[in-house]
């Protein structure tokens, strides 16, 4: 089963479980799709793909040749993040303008918030390598803090993908600085909450023992994609521990990761996942390195 924080505007909210779909096979490069539907107490409908590749895409986007050397010092070129921004310099706020009853310096200040978020769960090495969501939560509401604390302990990884992301035990990142790609938006949402849609692209690149046996970038590559609603509660009808910031709906998937790790709540680089290949792919592997390509709902996994 897996589970969001309580809803801040539904305390009592059942929480319900989500259906996983079957696990898959192997293919050089995965796909791992998570799903959460919610007002901030959602299930989750976790998802787990690995693609063949596909043909020529239709996207201008840098093509991922079917073979190329791996070059640990440029872990990125010949995958399409080698055009992104490193690290946090690819998570921007935009000039903010007011939204609804929110001046344009609180809009800024939630996006900040937002970004914050986003570079400590997904970039900050110390909670990527050692698990510790602290430097996360303790940018959240206190509500959905304590939430999340209440799921966050080991051997339960696989309920709190959501939180930040989780180097698998026994695997490292190279030097290289992750990629990122993405964008956010401000809106009002439907119970007067400011709203801050993300939708952003980090891709890791592992070391490798066996890098000289290895032909195809993606072996080491793995792709983060988080279509998430942060949403800011400031309202004198909800309490205090209410306040601030909340996880909404999350969706997202994984690529060029090892499948059965991603079941398990970690990343862990695609050359690692030994299973066999089944069935093409829904989608040519650069539309998984695209912000603007729809989320595939497909799974061959």
């Amino acid at each position: 089963m897996h589970q969001l924080p309580s809803d801040p505007f539904d305390a009592a909210a059942p929480r319900r479980p989500a259906e996983s779909v079957r696990p898959r096979s192997k293919r050089a490069a995965a796909v791992a799709v998570l799903t959460l539907v919610a007002t901030l107490l959602l299930a989750v409908t976790l998802v787990l793909l690995r693609m063949d590749r596909g043909a020529a895409p239709t996207l201008v986007l840098p093509r991922v040749p079917e073979r190329a050397a791996i070059d640990p010092a440029r872990p990125f070129l010949n995958t399409p993040a080698i055009t992104w921004a490193e690290g946090e310099a690819g998570v921007v706020v935009a000039p903010a303008t007011a939204v609804g009853r929110y001046p344009a310096e609180q809009v800024a200040a939630v996006m900040e918030r937002v970004r914050q978020v986003i570079v400590a769960a997904r970039l900050n090495r110390h909670v990527l390598e050692s698990h510790d969501a602290e430097p996360v939560l303790a940018l959240l509401s206190a509500q959905a803090a304590t939430g999340a604390r209440e799921l966050i302990r080991p051997g339960n990884e696989a309920e709190t993908w959501w939180v930040s992301a989780k180097i698998a035990e026994g695997y490292s990142l190279l030097p290289a600085t992750p990629r990122v790609i993405g964008t956010m938006t401000p809106r009002v949402g439907p119970d007067g909450e400011l709203v801050i849609s993300t939708n952003y692209l980090v891709a890791y690149a592992f070391e490798a023992w066996n890098v000289t046996q290895l032909d195809d970038p993606l072996d080491i590559v793995a792709v983060d994609r988080w279509e998430v609603d942060y949403e800011w509660v400031e309202d004198s009808r909800y309490a205090e521990e209410s306040q601030g910031l909340h996880l909404g709906a999350t969706r997202g998937f994984t690529f060029g990761a090892n499948c059965p790790m991603v079941r398990r709540g970690f990343l862990a680089p695609g050359y690692s996942d030994t299973g066999l290949a089944t069935g093409p792919s829904s989608q040519p592997v650069e539309a998984y390195f695209d912000p603007n390509a729809p989320l595939d709902e497909h799974s061959n996994c």
